[in-house]
């Protein structure tokens, strides 16, 4: 498999957003857009525009494949692809499509063909994949490929939208949700534990901003568990870049001494969870 020199990525919402109502959807987009800039800036990768279209971006770099990495972690985000752009004139979508496919597919692999189409244009998707299809078969006919339609080694994927067409091989997997700061603020527990930063991360996605506190209860606990907390914390707001939060660090171990020794054992907990709220 040779390198192929990619010049765009291809964005995807999240289908949550997708389901939202005409007014509001846009406005969800534009965040995600927004922020998608934000981790760009933060992460130091170059690119000359982002366009914006109804369900999808488009950003234009010459350094596609972290991009597409990168902007996958942005909530809101379905999925990336770096892809090459061409027009949407048939040729040059043929001609684009067979010089990937030489450069991704080994002698006698199997591939097949998937298009979408947004736009105007005298054809249909199920014309780009028949001809596009029959041209890789001719023009590398020395490799011996075969068309498997139900479980292919390779795929050669065709986005065409309105005057243009991006030609993809990969798609990275994004986190979805709801683009960060479109909901509100939330207090979160961070414990020192797994589940608490997982919850954290949860509500993170459903595009809320998080207000950090813990609970220090030495001397019943060490003082790692508070550096613990900083860090879960600091690897949290890796997720909310251009977002600014705070971790409230609340002395809790008189509390909880006082309970031991004047409460019933068996209320410890109860009691303790009750003074924390």
């Amino acid at each position: 498999m040779r390198k192929i020199e990619y010049d765009t990525v291809i964005v995807r919402f999240s289908g949550e957003i997708g389901i939202k109502s005409p007014r509001v959807r846009p406005k969800y987009e534009r965040k995600v857009c927004k922020q998608i800039k934000r981790f760009l800036s933060h992460y130091k990768i170059e690119y000359k525009d982002l366009m914006h279209v109804y369900g999808r971006a488009y950003i234009f770099t010459d350094f596609a494949e972290e991009t597409a990495k990168v902007v996958a972690r942005v909530f809101g985000v379905s999925s990336t692809s770096p892809a090459i752009k061409t027009s949407s004139n048939m040729e040059d979508i043929i001609d684009l499509g067979v010089s990937v496919a030489e450069k991704i597919l080994g002698y006698g692999e199997t591939f097949a063909i998937k298009c979408r189409r947004a736009g105007e244009h005298p054809y249909t998707s199920m014309d780009v994949c028949r001809k596009l299809g029959e041209a890789i078969l001719s023009r590398l006919s020395n490799l011996n490929l075969k068309v498997d339609l139900e479980n292919p080694k390779r795929i050669v994927n065709v986005e065409v939208r309105d005057d243009k067409a991006y030609v993809y091989t990969e798609v990275f997997e994004g986190v979805g949700g709801f683009p960060h700061g479109s909901q509100g603020k939330v207090v979160c527990l961070l414990s020192g534990g797994i589940d608490s930063p997982v919850a954290c991360w949860l509500i993170m996605k459903r595009g809320c901003t998080p207000i950090f506190i813990h609970f220090d209860n030495k001397p019943f606990t060490e003082e790692s568990n508070t550096k613990k907390a900083l860090r879960l914390a600091e690897k949290l707001m890796e997720w909310m870049i251009g977002f600014k939060s705070k971790i409230y660090i609340i002395p809790h171990g008189e509390n909880l001494a006082e309970i031991l020794e004047k409460c019933p054992r068996k209320l410890t907990c109860i009691i303790c969870k009750r003074l924390m709220y």
